[in-house]
């Protein structure tokens, strides 16, 4: 009767079990996973923007299928004041950058086609891909104190007849971002392979420290077919808002071929609201107000982390250049599931277990750096010292 894309193993796992024990009985919980800045404080005050007269704007209905000129301007400008050359008619609107994703697999491969993809990440690619009859080849970031792209496995990746090769650039939950170094590396070789790049920079405004080795922005890339995601979401702290993009960039020929392409595909759904997209403009406009906000409570987060983890203690804080997560590494005496469950039963912390995101250490948690900084440091003082 089902599909078998869909065939998952849906049990419950122990830590969903036990969490939804204790929010049945009312515990209260320090959660330490949640990622949705409209939970942490950040209520951002342009509601006006996605109002009455906005809606009432929307009422005439003249589609676009690559999305409003008005809202593909905005971020056409917004590339523009980072030095970032993008034209509005190389950007193509999705409702997020999950959708984008599946229009990108639709646009690039067939049915059983691989794509390389990094490890650790976000545990999102895998689902995608599935559903879109796709195949995923990891390639390895390793970790030396900080976080590199293993170039050597995506070499293997790109050897195993992968049709496009993803960065998450930071990456998600490492917060290591690509260096200008692996960049060269990582396009060089997907030039000379004919082998597109989907570059996600969902998290890009959130670095940590200005490092000259990172790369900036993959927007604007010429030798090779790129496909550069963002939106709303992160940058503007409005997951619900549903409106992400994707900028083309490379070759003329190559780039005209896949607007034409993406812009069937996206015309087959049509599914960004038009309100969001006649608000884009304002909302984009400043950004950075926002954007701040997030980042001063992400890094004030990280270093107090880094603070508590100094010389002495059994935890491990892992080298983070900016995003919203951390990865701590805790005593090997219990696995990462362990320790989650220990921690949620015993102290009420959530906390990810690091095999969540496929990371390779097998006593690692994930914790976000997006709660409030009461919450965050009373549950990182009851982690450290359980451990200690």
């Amino acid at each position: 009767m089902f599909s078998t894309r869909t065939d998952w193993d849906l049990r419950p796992s122990p830590l969903f079990t036990l969490l939804q024990q204790k929010r049945a009985s009312g515990e209260e919980l320090l959660d330490l996973t949640e990622s949705n800045p409209t939970k942490c404080g950040f209520i951002h005050h342009s509601s006006k923007l996605v109002g009455p007269e906005s809606l009432q704007r929307s009422m005439l209905y003249e589609p676009d299928p690559k999305g409003l000129l008005s809202a593909r301007q905005a971020i056409s400008d917004w590339y523009k004041r980072q030095n970032i050359s993008v034209t509005p008619d190389r950007i193509i609107l999705a409702s997020s950058t999950s959708e984008a994703y599946s229009f990108l697999f639709r646009l690039l491969c067939n049915v059983g086609d691989v794509v390389a993809v990094p490890k650790p990440s976000y545990p999102l690619f895998e689902y995608l891909a599935r559903l879109n009859d796709v195949l995923c080849q990891d390639y390895r970031l390793a970790y030396d104190g900080e976080w590199h792209v293993d170039l050597s496995s995506v070499d293997e990746a790109l050897s195993s007849n992968a049709e496009a090769l993803i960065l998450v650039h930071p990456n998600n939950p490492t917060g290591s971002f690509v260096k200008k170094e692996e960049r060269d590396r990582i396009v060089s070789e997907a030039r000379a392979r004919k082998i597109p790049i989907i570059v996600d920079e969902v998290f890009s405004a959130f670095s940590f420290a200005n490092d000259e080795r990172c790369a900036v922005s993959f927007a604007g890339t010429e030798s090779t077919l790129t496909f550069t995601l963002n939106g709303m979401s992160k940058l503007l702290g409005l997951p619900q808002m549903k409106l992400a993009w994707i900028v083309v960039s490379g070759p003329d020929e190559e780039c005209a071929k896949a607007v034409q392409r993406l812009e069937v595909i996206a015309d087959t759904y049509l599914s960004v609201g038009t309100a969001v997209q006649q608000a884009l403009p304002q909302l984009l406009n400043n950004p950075e107000a926002m954007t701040q906000k997030i980042l001063t409570r992400t890094r004030s987060n990280y270093e107090s982390l880094r603070t508590a983890c100094a010389a002495g203690s059994p935890a491990t804080l892992l080298h983070c250049e900016g995003a919203w997560n951390a990865i701590l590494c805790l005593p090997a005496k219990r696995s990462d599931e362990e320790w989650a469950l220990e921690l949620l039963q015993s102290l009420g912390v959530l906390t990810h277990p690091g095999h969540l995101f496929d990371i390779e250490a097998k006593s690692c948690i994930v914790v976000s750096l997006l709660p409030e900084h009461k919450v965050f440091s009373e549950g990182i003082r009851r982690i450290l010292a359980a451990v200690e």
